[in-house]
């Protein structure tokens, strides 16, 4: 679902995996674990630089099919084991590209876990629905086959 928020568009994105907490966190703090899922299906991610701590940085390079390499990096805010992950988001080589935020719970259900996914601070919608349907290729097909 795509909302408005201090003028600038939020995603939010949920998906339940029948995985516990502990494991779906894992498949994104665990680079040898992250690079197996991340991404859009058809996409190969090589994670060239992933500090997961408060101010820690990233950089993963994600290969299209048509050979383009789309660069990502940004630095971690916040992070709680198991509960919560923060981290900034810097397309480096696009365009129409904004920092923007995204900020991950993992949520108990007993045994399963709920991963509410919130990426904010798009100033355009076009971008937002982009970014939507990206995190449900990589959430739905990517994570959801790695954890199961």
């Amino acid at each position: 679902m795509i909302t408005m928020q201090n003028g600038k568009h939020l995603l939010d994105v949920h998906h339940i995996y029948r995985a516990d907490r502990a494991t779906v966190y894992q498949a994104w703090t665990v680079k040898e674990q992250l690079e197996q899922w991340w991404g859009v299906k058809g996409f190969k991610t090589t994670i060239e630089r992933m500090d997961v701590s408060p101010g820690g940085m990233y950089r993963f390079a994600m290969q299209a099919p048509n050979g383009f390499v789309h660069t990502l990096e940004g630095h971690y805010v916040e992070i709680i084991p198991n509960e919560k992950l923060s981290f900034t988001w810097n397309w480096v080589n696009e365009a129409d590209a904004d920092e923007t935020l995204v900020t991950i719970h993992f949520v108990d259900k007993g045994g399963q876990t709920e991963l509410i996914l919130n990426h904010a601070n798009f100033t355009t919608l076009k971008a937002a629905k982009r970014h939507n349907n990206n995190w449900k290729s990589a959430l739905e097909n990517g994570l959801s086959d790695y954890v199961h």
